[in-house]
């Protein structure tokens, strides 16, 4: 195909009746001819599309599963082949040696079936009939592009979309049953899959009810920067969308990308509950300041500032507390080891004088690069640093040479993260995996992250999430999933404090979405473009 052309898209956002296989076809068929008239290549059905999601066990689901190709695909082929288009439809699948089952996507087009895709990351009904899928994440070559398919709760893992941009997917097709009341369509988990690699998102969604399940509707077409092309929000109906061939976002992002240092990404340190042989960080209260301060004063007024606050609050009764200041450039005229040592040194005594934590961040020379630097300090001097992995747009960083750092204080496990650092998913899951409690964010304020982007990934995570920025940005944040929920506001120097219980931090602390990972599909995370 000419790679300067432009490919249009739908999702279809169809309510599926359990049990009602051949209603189900009838509709689809009729939504499936009105996308294609209308110009679709591709069209995507939501998933269980044939047969509705939620059956108790295999025998329940027994008479609706189908084999690929199967009558489905042959009836859907006739609209691929008419139209010259591309079909993708969620559906029960039987494989016919093994008689096992599978939540599968088909991906249909004029001359047949052209590939399928075992969901891997199963949701809470899957497990009760479906087995987890064993073929990986495929990606197939069509004339309109590269397509991937997810299904549902693959989405809320970055590793799976990761991997089929990875292989070359320009196109995430996106079957979908998303659920829960309180979710505002369309899911921003998707724009940030679709972000975090520069693809094309094509969620379909279903609405409405089943057997007390909410679905929440909001099918959606995505671009590669995030945005919600079109978008509807609850009843049958199709949302139509561009994918940009030429669009080189994908090859930016995965170029700025540091393999050699995502290893951990491919362990399973949650498969046992930590303890037996990793002492746990005690069951305490704390507390975590985040300073939101101007990146126009200098570090003697940062300095200046911190211990001011420091000083009005220094009769409070809390034993542990951890302030984390946003980065600043000593790459100037006093741009010299010296500085750093000098900053730290300030910050030392800070900490030794009211008995807490700081982390920091700094912008750097080092051997004629400029290398930012985030470090922990404590009462007992510096506990520990790192320099940033990943380049960041402004040609910062990529120069450290001893990975990500995660540091055990007597209160919490602290992951540090330079602002160029948390752009990539594989940051925040790193440090996770190294046990962090809590992710400590020192940024400049010039990175390209979001704070909704930041809860995310906090909440896939299984960590607080604590992000200073300067307040000319405005985006710190202090948050902990339906715990705390704290962000400051532009142009305003203020400090965000939040308390963290132990009855707060109990459930993140026990991993539930950290055991949940599919390690064994990821090896792609860690290769080199060249292995």
């Amino acid at each position: 195909m000419n790679r300067l052309e432009s490919v249009k898209v739908a999702a279809v956002q169809f309510e599926s009746r359990i049990g009602e296989l051949e209603g189900n076809r009838h509709r689809m068929l009729e939504l499936a001819e009105e996308a294609a008239e209308n110009g679709a290549r591709l069209i995507v059905f939501p998933e269980m599309a044939t047969s509705g999601y939620i059956f108790e066990n295999r025998q329940e689901i027994a008479s609706y599963v189908e084999p690929i190709p199967g009558p489905t695909t042959e009836l859907f082929q006739a609209v691929a082949k008419k139209y010259s288009c591309y079909l993708v439809i969620g559906l029960p699948e039987i494989d016919p040696f093994t008689e096992i089952f599978y939540n599968s996507s088909v991906l249909i087009g004029p001359e047949g079936v052209v590939g399928r895709y075992r969901k891997t990351h199963l949701f809470a009904v899957d497990p009760r009939w479906a087995r987890e899928g064993n073929e990986g994440i495929p990606v197939f070559s069509t004339k309109i592009g590269n397509i991937a398919m997810l299904i549902c709760m693959d989405a809320m893992y970055f590793e799976p979309a990761r991997v089929a941009a990875l292989k070359g997917a320009d196109i995430i097709a996106f079957p979908t049953n998303w659920v829960g009341e309180s979710n505002n369509p369309p899911s921003k988990t998707w724009s940030l899959r679709a972000m975090e690699n520069g693809l094309c998102w094509v969620a379909a969604n279903r609405w409405g009810q089943e057997r007390g399940a909410q679905f929440t509707g909001g099918s959606a077409v995505i671009g590669p920067n995030g945005e919600v092309q079109d978008w509807k929000l609850s009843g049958d109906g199709i949302v139509y969308g561009v994918y940009q061939p030429h669009d080189d976002q994908k090859g930016r992002i995965l170029e700025l990308r540091q393999p050699k240092e995502y290893h951990d990404l491919l362990l399973h340190p949650y498969l046992w509950k930590e303890g037996s042989t990793r002492p746990t960080s005690p069951q305490v209260s704390f507390e975590v300041c985040v300073a939101q301060l101007s990146n126009r004063g200098t570090m003697e007024q940062w300095i200046s500032n911190v211990t001011k606050r420091l000083e009005s609050r220094k009769n409070e009764d809390l034993e542990h507390r951890l302030i984390i200041l946003p980065e600043i450039d000593i790459t100037g005229a006093e741009g010299t080891e010296t500085s750093i040592e000098f900053y730290q040194r300030a910050l030392h005594s800070i900490a030794s004088k009211y008995g807490i934590y700081i982390v920091a961040g700094v912008l750097q020379n080092i051997d004629g690069h400029r290398v930012p630097t985030a470090f922990l300090l404590g009462p007992e001097g510096c506990i520990g640093s790192y320099q940033q992995v990943h380049m960041d747009a402004f040609g910062h960083g990529g120069y450290g040479r001893l990975g990500f750092c995660t540091l055990e204080l007597p209160f919490a496990r602290i992951g540090l993260l330079t602002g160029g650092d948390a752009e990539f998913p594989e940051s925040y899951r790193i440090l996770a995996k190294q046990g962090a409690d809590l992710i400590a964010v020192s940024a400049s304020g010039a990175e390209m992250f979001h704070s909704w982007m930041q809860r995310i990934w906090a909440h896939e995570n299984d960590v607080i999430m604590a992000v200073a920025e300067p307040c000319e940005s405005g985006r710190s944040l202090i948050f902990l999933h339906r715990q705390l929920d704290c962000e400051g506001q532009p142009d305003r120097e203020e400090v965000l404090n939040g308390i963290f219980s132990p009855e707060m931090t109990s459930l993140a602390r026990s991993r539930p979405f950290l055991r949940r990972l599919k390690n064994e599909l990821y090896d792609l995370l860690v290769l080199n473009k060249t292995d």
